[in-house]
């Protein structure tokens, strides 16, 4: 009871050095307004016209996408699908939708709908390849495409996807909060000498360590949940969640996850909030390892672009450094294009995707971060003993 009393006593210390900082209120109040201002901005994203032609958009939702729904779209508009004003725009979407999967180059009426399920279903064999999938992954997609009922039901999604546009966002924003904020208390302690104070006094050698640690994460995930939900409330509130039981096909065409947009949303969120506890344990380790700031923001910031980038470069035939980079990337993992990453992490049959893998491997990361930590602030803290 003395060391959870103890625990107690730091861990409340450790949230209230955070929260009196001047940069905890400054970001506070910038982000929050940012995060307004985001779910204001996404619910408007489309303008006085959209607003205008909202329902007639939604006239053909919940209609298979077979030959009459495809006629009707080649008969509203001119032969490429260009051209488009409030007495067409309910196939605006839908034609979006076939030119993701159909060439550009050619007109809309040269393809009937089973040319288009023809070309879907081959564009996605073709992805396949370039991700040098082994034959229990391809057989886990083929299996994963018998899920996904045919025809597709065809669903407007404009106001979910502004909301996964909020969340894909989440780790980025957070990043700026999370390497300015924890950077300039935990690494800014060693900066100013204040940090041997601390490690000579009752529970220095251990239970400080883990007060901060668990100050830093239930910080940042107090703010994420404020931040993304001024955002998405804001946007609900004023803008709805239309399409939230769309199947994922309509925003991406070429996946075969049989997923609604309102169960890939969830994922994303839980993926968003692994991404943020990542980077709040990456920011306190390099914190340990570091004396100055301004290296603990660069260090990290410098690694996730570095990351984002080589996740983009490296060839996907170098297969498990690229597959293990594009896991690493925060912002890859909580975009919707993660549904085109075909390659799996498993064997035998038993697989997981990489959306259903990435929030895994940054708990895992986080916890050795942490133990890592502990014996770097160990070090120092015999270090400043000796001293």
């Amino acid at each position: 009871m003395e060391k959870m009393s103890l625990f107690g006593t730091l861990f409340y210390f450790e949230l209230k050095k955070i929260f009196k900082n001047r940069f905890t209120v400054i970001l506070l109040i910038v982000i929050a307004a940012y995060s307004f201002m985001q779910g204001v901005f996404q619910a408007e994203q489309m303008g006085d016209y959209k607003s205008r032609t909202r329902e007639l958009e939604r006239a053909i939702d919940d209609r298979k996408i077979d030959d009459e729904l495809i006629l009707e779209l080649t008969q509203s508009s001119d032969e490429y699908g260009v051209w488009w004003n409030e007495t067409n725009c309910t196939y605006e979407a839908l034609c979006d939708w076939v030119r993701k999967i159909v060439d550009y180059g050619k007109p809309l009426a040269d393809y009937d709908v089973d040319e288009i399920y023809q070309i879907r279903k081959d564009t996605i064999k073709d992805g396949m390849e370039m991700c040098v999938l082994t034959e229990d992954e391809e057989k886990y997609w083929e299996e994963k495409e018998t899920l996904v009922k045919k025809p597709l039901v065809w669903h407007s999604f404009e106001e979910m996807l502004g909301l996964i546009d909020i969340v894909q966002s989440m780790p980025l924003i957070m990043l700026f909060v999370i390497t300015i904020l924890l950077s300039q208390i935990f690494a800014g302690e060693i900066k100013d000498k204040t940090a041997p104070l601390l490690r000579c006094t009752s529970g220095g050698w251990g239970i400080t360590y883990a007060a901060k640690i668990s100050a830093a994460v239930a910080t940042i995930f107090l703010l994420t949940v404020l931040f993304g939900g001024i955002s998405i409330a804001t946007s609900l509130v004023l803008w709805g969640n239309n399409g939230w039981n769309a199947v994922v096909q309509n925003l991406m065409p070429l996946t075969s996850e049989p997923l609604t947009l309102g169960a890939f949303f969830g994922r994303q969120i839980l993926v968003a909030f692994a991404a943020c506890l990542f980077l709040t344990v990456a920011t306190c380790f390099l914190s340990e390892c570091f004396s100055n700031p301004v290296m603990v923001m660069g260090s990290v910031f410098g690694g996730f672009l570095l990351i984002l980038a080589c996740s983009r470069e490296i060839p996907m035939i170098i297969r498990p450094l690229s597959q293990f980079l594009y896991l690493l990337s925060p912002i890859d993992m909580a975009s919707p294009n993660v549904l085109y990453e075909f390659r799996l992490v498993g064997f035998g049959g038993h697989y997981l995707t990489a959306l259903e893998f990435a929030p895994i491997l940054y708990v895992v990361i986080s916890v050795v971060a942490i133990v890592g930590g502990y014996f770097v602030y160990m070090r120092n803290t015999c270090a400043s003993s000796r001293s």
